[in-house]
């Protein structure tokens, strides 16, 4: 793609729509469409819907669109989409290891609060984007290992006085535990940055 200047979302999606609805009645001969094959739905899995427009319209490629550009602007999308998730769920992860390894009780009693409201709301925005795509929810585990790297390193930086990763290496939540409402983890008494026994 050049590098001429980025379309907004909502000009991208009315391009995609144009093209979509175009598409059928100038595909080239011998593409056909399988009416018996379950498509994915814009409403309920929007990141799939985006990976499958992009896939049908590299197969369609009349000389009047181009094709090419527009398939990777909505991949462009679904990765934002994916991009997104990751970075809501490591701002939460991020707060629940300062709720769970920051001991100094100044900096407890001052930021506890705080670090709650931040989880609360980044929870709320990882469950809107779960809820708003299987395919999405399908990868949690594998995006979640991705966003709990980056959260011990960055919790570090806030918590550890050397700012080193805090924390075990593997993420000690379960996606149950991480998008419920109700959890906040306690401080863990007897235990260094790293999670292991002093």
């Amino acid at each position: 793609m050049g590098a001429g200047p980025k379309s907004s979302e909502p000009e991208l999606a009315a391009r995609a729509r144009q093209a979509i609805l175009s598409a059928p009645a100038s595909m080239p001969a011998g593409i056909s469409v399988h009416a018996d094959q379950e498509q994915p739905s814009r409403e309920r899995d929007f990141y799939a819907w985006l990976l499958h427009q992009a896939n049908e319209l590299r197969s369609r490629k009349p000389d009047f669109l181009d094709w090419v550009d527009l398939a990777e602007e909505l991949e462009e999308m679904a990765r934002s989409e994916r991009d997104a998730l990751v970075s809501d769920l490591e701002v939460a992860l991020r707060h629940m290891l300062k709720l769970t390894y920051e001991v100094r009780p100044t900096q407890r009693h001052w930021r506890e609060r705080q670090w709650k409201l931040d989880l609360a709301e980044h929870r709320n925005r990882v469950h809107d984007r779960l809820e708003g795509s299987g395919t999405l929810n399908s990868k949690f585990e594998e995006l979640k290992v991705k966003a709990y790297e980056r959260a011990r390193k960055l919790a570090g930086i806030a918590i550890d006085p050397s700012q080193n990763p805090v924390g075990p290496t593997e993420c000690p939540w379960s996606k149950e535990q991480i998008l419920d409402d109700n959890f906040f983890p306690d401080a863990v008494s007897g235990r260094d940055v790293n999670g292991h026994s002093r």
